[in-house]
């Protein structure tokens, strides 16, 4: 079982920056169930996210990069980077992740750990057992609500960063993506317009190719069709959504581009293996669900 835990109670501390303090915004721990069922792309547009495998194995899709990611590796999503997570099949994948706002680290931009040309699959090595353990303890402060959590976590937290940063340097530089120009901008124009109705006859003519050429190329170079692309940066950005906020399913349906509520239901429990509802009670749980969009939009601000 895995459940999502907001901050609420405001776990700051500093990290490079005279100006703003770092705000905690979840924890997770992921297993169990949980661990099989993928995440379609999607971003986080106004955090960081951190995220340690401690069990199984998945693909990652960052960018225009594919990563295999197992024990002992830290993945750090900064702000508004798309990624898509696959779970192995047999194994699954089991994590701890946590949402951090207000990182300011010198000559990037705000919400950001890495630079855009470093792997953001970190090896944390002779490390892994204690980062595992700073992971463990944020998620146990924050959903036990422990009276010196904020002072806790800040620590952690401090603790954890610096980490990581020790451990940049010595990971390499990503080469450049599978994708030549052609490929990018039609790649660019799905992420920019995948809530509206787009067809391959759209796609393959910004590639300037045949249908099925195309489609064909494209799959080659990512591991899936265009339009199942498309598809699953809807139904990622639907799995955000239903975790963030407390709209009704049919409203989530319509804000990702679907206008038939059955037909997006089909596509979720197709790509996800479960129900929206069901997906949000098994990441949400009962007792946040009614009260989401407060406890969100109260955690972004500032």
């Amino acid at each position: 079982m895995a459940v999502i835990y907001y901050n609420r109670g405001g776990l700051d501390k500093k990290f490079s920056s005279d100006n703003q303090a770092i705000k905690i915004l979840y924890a997770c721990r992921a297993e169990n169930e949980t661990a099989v069922v993928p995440t379609s792309f999607h971003a986080h547009e106004n955090n960081l996210e951190l995220q340690y495998i401690f069990g199984g194995r998945a693909n990652i899709i960052i960018g225009n990069h594919v990563h295999e990611v197992c024990k002992g590796n830290v993945i750090v999503y900064n702000a508004g980077t798309l990624h898509d997570e696959r779970p192995d099949a047999k194994l699954g994948v089991s994590f701890y992740n946590c949402g951090v706002k207000n990182i300011q680290v010198k000559g990037l931009p705000e919400n950001h750990l890495l630079p855009e040309d470093v792997s953001p699959v970190l090896n944390t090595g002779e490390m892994s057992t204690c980062v595992e353990m700073i992971f463990r303890e944020l998620v146990e402060q924050i959903s036990l609500k422990k009276t010196a959590g904020a002072a806790v976590c800040s620590h952690l937290l401090n603790a954890l960063l610096i980490i990581l940063t020790e451990q940049i340097p010595n990971e390499k530089n990503l080469r450049g993506g599978k994708f030549d120009s052609s490929f990018l901008r039609c790649k660019e124009f799905i992420d920019a317009n995948f809530t509206e109705t787009i067809t391959i006859e759209q796609l393959s003519q910004i590639a300037n190719m045949s249908i099925s050429g195309f489609s064909h190329s494209f799959k080659k170079f990512l591991g899936i069709a265009p339009l199942q692309y498309l598809t699953r940066l809807r139904i990622g950005l639907a799995q955000k959504i239903l975790i963030s906020t407390d709209k009704s399913i049919a409203e989530v349906a319509t804000e990702v581009g679907y206008d038939n509520i059955s037909h997006f239901n089909n596509q979720f429990k197709k790509f996800v293996g479960t129900s929206p509802q069901n997906y949000r009670k098994l990441w949400v749980g009962n007792e946040q669900f009614k009260n989401l969009n407060h406890i969100y939009n109260s955690l972004m601000k500032n």
